[in-house]
């Protein structure tokens, strides 16, 4: 896996993204592949996707996305050892004349300081050093640099205890067409 993850790392920062395939992706489904192929538990995490089918499209290459959501997702998942509800909610914003959408994932598990989100993109940093989860520190790193290239950005807001957010911003197509609907459609 670590070898797998550094070599995926290397080749996007290498590549900068030139090798990405940019097109509209329709968000809703998407986030139900990624949900699907997870697998996860809802017994013990509750899952609320809150993903409108109107919303618009993402500017996005939707292999890298996926990587991006099932990355975020699974930490979700395993940074919540115990459990818990974990919740999914897509919503547009407009930054600078133009329209993002926003793509919030909510874990209610160990949460972090201050101190370890501010390190928490980078290579394999572990805000983990129990050494009870399993992982490589790379997936966030893959997380940040997928959504930048996309021209989009990553945030996050953590508690120790409480849970984490990771906020995932991705630009909207310049026609700003819902999910499924050409230009030439609309009136």
């Amino acid at each position: 896996d670590i070898i797998n993850e550094l070599l995926d790392i290397a080749r996007i920062e290498a590549r900068r993204g030139k090798d990405f395939n940019i097109e509209a992706v329709s968000l809703p489904p998407l986030l139900a592949s990624v949900i699907e192929a997870l697998q996860i538990d809802q017994q013990r995490w509750p899952l609320s996707l809150q993903c409108p089918d109107h919303l618009p499209n993402v500017r996005a290459d939707a292999a890298k996305l996926r990587q991006a959501l099932t990355n975020v997702l699974a930490n979700a998942v395993k940074y919540s050892p115990s459990g818990g509800p974990i919740n999914i909610l897509c919503a547009t914003s407009l930054a600078n004349g133009r329209t993002h959408v926003n793509i919030n994932i909510t874990d209610h598990g160990i949460g972090m300081t201050p101190d370890q989100v501010a390190r928490v993109c980078e290579r394999f940093y572990r805000a983990d050093t129990s050494g009870n989860i399993p992982g490589t520190g790379l997936g966030m790193a893959i997380v940040k640099e997928i959504l930048e290239l996309l021209g989009g950005s990553v945030n996050i807001q953590s508690s120790p205890n409480q849970g984490t957010t990771i906020h995932l911003q991705l630009p909207a197509p310049a026609d700003n067409a819902p999910a499924g609907e050409r230009k030439e459609d609309r009136p």
